[in-house]
């Protein structure tokens, strides 16, 4: 594991996990918890949790990049669905017609997190980072493998369609 293969966006991603599992023990709904209010929401969030600490392990762990791209694209779709539903939930259905439940800090600061998760996820995809010392390393390692360049084909003769001799 080397800890100089996570950049900004697996670092904010991570932190954004971490602060979601906690605050899902926190109050959201009318005293009562995001986990104990939230049926499918709590698989939702669940998932997106696992999932952004997932993309975390595998960036650290992984010898190709397409591992940890493949995680990171599964994240953003997943938080985003994740979020919408949060945001519903947040926005339309809690603070409806029923007066008696109300919005706690713990429902705003889960919509922070999940925006916290997409965005570091979606940095993490947007970052190549082709001139780094890693990226050489594994491209080097790639070419190594092939084997020495093949020589060029032969040029052809526009006029009868065979190559030259």
């Amino acid at each position: 594991m080397d800890l100089r293969r996570l950049r900004s966006g697996e670092l904010v991603t991570a932190a954004s996990a971490v602060a979601l599992a906690a605050v899902l023990f926190v109050d959201w709904f009318g005293g009562r918890s995001g986990w104990s209010a939230m049926t499918v929401g709590r698989v939702l969030l669940v998932l997106t949790i696992l999932l952004a600490l997932t993309l975390v392990v595998v960036t650290l762990r992984a010898g190709t990049v397409s591992m940890a791209l493949s995680v990171g694209v599964v994240t953003v779709a997943v938080a985003a669905l994740a979020l919408l539903y949060l945001l519903y939930r947040v926005g339309i259905d809690e603070p409806g017609r029923n007066a008696l439940v109300g919005l706690d800090a713990g429902a705003y600061l889960g919509v922070l997190c999940l925006l916290g998760i997409l965005a570091g996820t979606w940095r993490a995809l947007a970052d190549e980072r082709k001139d780094s010392a890693i990226s050489r390393e594994q491209t080097e390692r790639v070419l190594a493998v092939r084997g020495p360049a093949r020589p060029a084909p032969p040029a052809r003769d526009p006029d009868r369609g065979e190559p030259r001799a």
